[in-house]
């Protein structure tokens, strides 16, 4: 949501284009790194420095079939990420599908632009390492020069340390030069295009995601998402849990921690059997962040009308999609056909210059999408996952109950039965730092010897301040500890990670206002930012919190948390702003699309729905 100033993660080596013609501030231009600019001042005299570099003329960009990733293998036979309908060239199409024909697209230079934009991303996250800068000619899309730290690379290579912040600082140097070199030679700062390849990073992301990975494509898929969404864990911290941004945003998907509270991910500290207290940090346990991170990104995708600005508002916040559409009213791209989607591709091509300048959305928020998309295809060749590496069980103790970890680790610890703690815990052998590692969440004490110390006996409770107490499991360990007569968790409150998890909802959970709340999002891609629509809106609002106070599922406690942040998002002044120069735009011309109020025809919805039957 925010990007960290700490993970050297820097979506791009900015493109010159996001520079003034300054030396100082050329030198600057590498220093947005992980989402925020880093002043740095480097001396006129460059040390003595080991690379090599590749100086590529008459070579266009990249060849298309590239930009696909790598063909599966021949001997895989199971179904890959490419090959589902969530994948972005499905899904998002013309967008993300650079092969298609441009002929009917209402915008095909846009387009175009936008297909290569994406190209150099794929290439930064897929095929570029960590100790590569690659120089590129905006005019034509040429690839000026190759820089490899072949020295660094050679250290990694065999073995030794590496600190990719270091290798930042070492590619900040050679960029400076490599800007410089190419300026003196009569290129135009303005069309001086550097990128940095991160596939080191890339990879090591991919492997912390590997247990979780089955879970965010399904719920990706059940809040009809794309794959672009599970990879924003990727793009924020390479899927680190700890890290922490300038502006306090947590947690590998990069939330701030007021969004997480209202979401129900807490903090607090559990009291042990001895005189000590352990901390709990609910943020640091990518279960528990996972379906905030992705509900937050569906109504932001409502809010602004399509998914493509959506996951760019996770990123630069919604007021600056706003102020991007408000932009391309202006523009001479805008006419009765177009879409909020056109409007994002017009705002990171040809476009950016203008929509950089009257709002904060800079060279990171522009390589957002694309670094998401980029990172999807270095792994949309792989078989889907059909069995999730994690199965787990989320539980909580009954209220009015208490149980301490020894005693909830006691009926499980038996030679004549093993259980599958994930892959986190594979290197693990002591039955207490299989459970540390299946809840990282909770910041247990190492224990030299594998038995519980007092110190990590912690006293579990159903809530702590009214905060709820969760803690994780193997999948089959719950009836275990029934059998054994562990009577004090509390069995209502269980939910399962395994192969059913995140499930679409069946035909009869979704309501004839689910499908007006559909049919509203679908009216506002067409720019709908209308108080018609926001009359919609809160009428549907209305609905919605009924329907999940007669019958709480989760489907419909997601679909209240989805159109509340929507309803929030257009209750502000940015959107105010927005409707009104909506309407002088659209006066000018009739924009094509649904009429802007509930439709004559919609199947009106009950009242009341029929009571649950009582839990089992």
């Amino acid at each position: 949501m925010h990007i960290p100033f700490w993970s050297g993660r820097s979506d791009e080596a900015p493109d010159a284009s996001s520079l003034d013609a300054g030396q100082l501030v050329r030198r600057l231009s590498v220093a947005l790194l992980s989402g925020m600019t880093l002043l740095v001042a480097l001396s006129a005299i460059a040390p003595s420095y080991s690379g090599q570099s590749q100086v590529l003329s008459d070579l266009s960009f990249f060849p298309l079939p590239l930009l696909r990733g790598s063909a599966p293998s021949a001997t895989s036979t199971a179904p890959t990420l490419a090959d589902r309908s969530s994948h972005p060239s499905t899904k998002l199409a013309p967008y993300f599908t650079p092969t298609a024909s441009l002929s009917s697209a209402r915008t095909p230079n846009v387009l175009r632009q936008f297909h290569t934009l994406l190209d150099q991303y794929v290439h930064r996250q897929v095929h570029d390492d960590n100790f590569t800068i690659r120089v590129i000619d905006r005019r034509t899309d040429e690839v000026l020069e190759l820089f490899e730290l072949t020295e660094l690379r050679a250290e990694y290579e065999n073995g030794e340390a590496t600190d990719w912040r270091a290798v930042d600082e070492r590619r900040h140097e050679a960029m400076d030069r490599l800007v410089d070199k190419y300026e003196r030679q009569g290129v135009p700062l303005d069309d001086i295009i550097v990128r940095w390849g991160r596939a080191h990073q890339v990879r090591a992301a991919h492997e912390r995601d590997r247990a979780y990975r089955a879970y965010e494509r399904r719920l990706a898929e059940h809040l009809g998402l794309s794959l672009l969404a599970t990879e924003i864990g990727t793009v924020e911290t390479f899927n680190q849990d700890r890290l922490v941004s300038a502006a306090g945003a947590v947690s590998r998907y990069q939330m701030l921690p007021w969004v997480l509270r209202r979401s129900g991910v807490t903090e607090y500290t559990l009291p042990t059997e001895g005189d000590a207290w352990v901390h709990v940090e609910e943020e640091e346990n990518p279960l528990l962040v996972l379906e905030p991170a992705f509900l937050l990104l569906r109504g932001y995708a409502n809010a602004v009308g399509h998914e493509l600005p959506g996951l760019s508002a996770y990123h630069a916040g919604p007021g600056n999609i706003f102020k991007l559409y408000r932009g391309f009213y202006t523009s001479d791209r805008f006419t009765a056909s177009s879409t909020v989607a056109d409007a994002y591709a017009w705002a990171v091509t040809e476009g950016f210059d203008r929509v950089r300048d009257g709002s904060t959305f800079g060279s990171d928020s522009r390589g957002y999408v694309p670094a998401a998309y980029g990172a999807l295809q270095a792994r949309d060749d792989r078989p889907v996952d059909q069995t999730p590496p994690l199965r787990t069980a989320r539980l909580q103790v009954s209220r009015g109950s208490a149980l301490t970890l020894r005693e909830l680790l006691a009926p499980l610890d038996s030679l004549d039965r093993s259980f599958d703690w994930g892959p986190e815990a594979d290197t693990a052998t002591a039955l207490y730092d299989r459970f540390r590692a299946l809840n990282p969440h909770i910041d247990l004490p190492s224990s030299p010897d594998g038995t519980i110390p007092e110190a990590g006996n912690v006293r579990f409770v159903a809530s702590i301040d009214g905060k709820a107490v969760r803690f994780f499991l193997p999948l089959e360990a719950p009836a275990v500890l029934r059998a054994a007569g562990v009577s004090a968790l509390d069995s209502t409150a269980t939910f399962r990670y395994d192969a059913s998890t995140y499930a679409g909802p069946t035909a009869d959970q979704v309501t004839p206002w689910d499908r007006q709340y559909e049919s509203l999002v679908d009216d506002i891609a067409q720019f709908g930012f209308t108080e018609a629509n926001r009359e919609r809106l809160l009428r549907l609002h209305d609905r919605f919190e009924t329907l999940a106070e007669q019958r709480p599922t989760r489907y419909r406690r997601r679909q209240l948390r989805i159109i509340s942040t929507h309803r929030r998002l257009w209750m502000s002044n940015p959107w105010q702003e927005l409707a009104d120069a909506t309407t002088r735009a659209t006066g000018r011309m009739k924009i094509e699309g649904r009429p802007l109020d509930l439709h004559p025809e919609a199947v009106g919805a009950p009242d009341t729905l029929p009571s649950l039957p009582p839990p089992q």
